[in-house]
């Protein structure tokens, strides 16, 4: 039965793609400023699967418990360090969205890390960080119409630009050999050995 803990080697490559990730995150929130000011709110949601991309990449990768949580909380970690203005919600939201993330692999026992887990993560995460920001940015200003779809296109937003997208860069990397030492990269060697035979 192999090991769940997170080992030495985990929390490096967790941690390395989180601050890449945390770096452009921040970039991100420029390019959400304006695509939010050009379209509104509601055309704004649809940026917000970009910030799940750490926890449901790093757990796709390590398949452990508490890769999503700690990923997305160093992710926010080093957006706040490379400049973000607004540090405090920067590291609610890590929270939360990590926490989200991390509750649907939890249920699916660590065991199950097919696209449909993914985006549903991917989904997890866009929906807390919709409550977050609801509380702390005050989205009860706007219209019913406009919550219900700002809260539709985050949620899309979070299975196709978290879940697809974030599978889809994953399964690419890992076809280069440099994550054979980990649990999908184990995986991927294993299906190709099948092939073969």
């Amino acid at each position: 039965m192999p090991n769940k803990r997170l080992n030495l080697r985990d929390i490096v490559v967790i941690s390395f793609i989180s601050a890449v990730l945390g770096v452009l995150y921040l970039l991100w929130v420029l390019l959400g400023q304006m695509v939010t000011g050009i379209f509104g709110p509601v055309g704004g949601g649809l940026m917000a699967g970009f910030w799940i991309l750490a926890p449901v990449v790093c757990a796709y990768i390590v398949q452990k418990p508490g890769a999503a949580m700690l990923a997305e909380l160093i992710a926010a970690g080093t957006e706040v360090m490379a400049g973000s203005v607004s540090a405090g919600a920067v590291l609610v939201l890590g929270f939360t969205q990590g926490l989200a993330a991390e509750i649907i692999f939890a249920l699916f026992f660590y065991r199950v890390f097919r696209l449909p887990v993914l985006m549903l993560a991917g989904m997890a995460g866009t929906f807390a960080a919709f409550l977050t920001q609801y509380v702390l940015y005050g989205f009860s200003q706007y219209a019913g119409s406009v919550v219900v779809f700002m809260l539709i296109t985050m949620l899309i937003s979070g299975a196709l630009l978290a879940g697809w997208a974030g599978k889809s860069f994953t399964d690419a990397l890992v076809k280069t050999g440099v994550l054979d030492r980990f649990a999908l990269g184990r995986q991927y060697r294993l299906e190709q050995q099948r092939d073969t035979v």
